[in-house]
This record gives structure tokens, C-alpha cells and sequence, in this order.
């Protein structure tokens, strides 16, 4: 029996830190890689990225919202695509019960979470502060990386998404090394630059910084977000599609 053909890609969601949402760019909602690549597809996107978004945060949000953004729409999982950037591994984020000044989206209340990022040490965060000088180790960030990664993937391909990974700086090959186990992990075609393994890419801050064009805060400018798209992100998504539907 012929497996039934997929049916046409009709939204793209995507989820991930600044890289994702498009910090320093002067039009987030036109320039960023999100949105490029939702131009060349021709499809509506929805960007769930956040600033100091961590990859804790990537696997919440998408698994509290994407369904609730599937149904919006009037599609089913099968005509979604999402892809995920996945970020310094060193983030964090925690439930607790003062609101984060920096969380959230005007139409995505992320009530009570607060996020962990490095740079909110010099901002006097008492509980950034605390995360990294007492209970931050490198040791965890890869493994807890790893295992959201293999978790993310299997709730994707459960629910029946159309789906990919990218990477919003290089990976560290650390990571895999030290757990090689999990080199062969999560349908690994499904990660950008997959022939590259176990790294990778290329990552949208390589792109840029090859480029010398990253803004003041080091995030990817104008141009970088078009060569990306063009030159790794849209073949790579063309080849995907395929692949699923062939």
C-alpha cells in the first residue's frame, strides 16, 4: 500500500533566543531569517523567539503552544512546519513567583518565568547570580541540552509536525564527545548541516561574524540574515520537504 503524500506546508512556526526573534535588526518582521524564509515559501510564520531565551524554554513554549497555534489556523500538524534554533547551552530558566521584566511576548504571557542568561549577572539578577556562581556546570548544560533534544524530537514527530533544527551558534563538539551515545541521536537529517555531524550548521552567528556584519550586542545584521536564508536555510528546508515527501 502507497503511504498517503503529505499534504502542502501552509505555516511556519518558529521558536528560539534573539537569533530567532531578531534582536538588533530594524525590522524584525521583514528581515529577520524567520521571516525571509517565510517569503521564499509563501507561507504566514508565527516567531516565538525571545530574547535570552534559553533551549529550556524552546522545548516549553513549543510544546504548551504550537497545537493552540495549530488549531488557530485551522490546520493540522502535518501542514506545519517548525523549526527550532537552538542556542547557548548555559541558559536557563526558572518558575517562580515575581514576573520576569524581559519574558514574554505582547500575545504570549509567560507568566512566572523567569529567564537565567549569563549577561543579567552585570544587571544585579540576584537569581542569575546565584545559578552560575553556585549551581551552573558544564557537565549538566550538555547532558540536559541532549536530552531536550532527543524530547523536542520525539514529541514533534509524535504529533506529527513537519520539523527541523538549527543552530544559533556553533555547537560545542564537547558536548557530543563527552556523551557519544547520543552522536546518532534524533533523526540527525533533521538538523541543519546533518552531513556535518555530530556539529553541525552552519550557525546564523557564523554567518554573520564570517561576514562582519553583527550589531553592537553580536547579533546577525541585515545581510547576514539574507545570505543565511538563501544560501544555507531555504535549500536545506527545500531538501527537508522533500525528503518528507518522497
Amino acid at each position: 500500500m502507497t503511504a498517503p503524500a503529505h499534504p502542502p506546508v501552509r505555516l511556519l512556526v518558529v521558536n528560539g533566543c534573539s537569533m530567532t526573534y531578531g534582536d538588533e535588526l530594524r525590522d524584525r518582521t521583514e528581515d529577520s531569517w524567520a521571516a525571509l524564509l517565510a517569503r521564499r515559501l509563501d507561507i504566514p510564520s508565527v516567531n516565538l523567539g525571545a530574547c535570552a531565551g534559553s533551549n529550556h524554554r524552546l522545548v516549553r513554549v513549543t510544546v504548551e503552544h504550537l497545537g493552540r497555534i495549530t488549531r488557530q489556523h485551522g490546520l493540522q500538524p502535518g501542514e506545519v512546519l517548525f523549526l527550532g534554533m537552538w542556542t547557548s547551552i548555559n541558559r536557563f530558566e526558572i518558575l517562580t513567583d515575581r514576573p520576569d521584566p524581559r519574558a514574554g511576548l505582547p500575545d504570549l504571557p509567560d507568566s512566572g518565568w523567569r529567564r537565567i542568561h549569563a549577561s543579567y549577572i552585570d544587571r544585579r539578577d540576584r537569581l542569575s547570580r546565584t545559578w552560575y556562581r553556585e549551581l551552573q556546570s558544564e557537565a549538566g548544560d550538555r547532558s540536559e541540552f541532549l536530552l531536550h533534544r532527543i524530547l523536542l524530537d520525539a514529541w514533534l514527530a509524535r504529533e506529527g509536525y513537519r520539523y527541523g533544527f538549527l543552530w544559533a551558534y556553533d555547537p560545542d563538539p564537547a558536548t557530543f564527545a563527552q556523551f557519544p551515545q547520543y552522536d546518532g541521536g534524533p533523526a540527525p537529517a533533521r538538523t541543519i548541516g546533518a552531513e556535518h555531524l555530530p556539529h553541525g550548521g552552519p550557525s546564523l552567528y557564523s554567518v554573520g561574524k564570517a561576514l562582519g556584519d553583527l550589531g553592537p550586542d553580536g547579533h546577525p545584521l541585515e545581510r547576514s540574515q539574507r545570505i543565511y536564508t538563501e544560501e544555507h536555510l531555504h535549500p536545506w528546508v527545500t531538501r527537508l520537504l522533500a525528503r518528507d515527501a518522497a
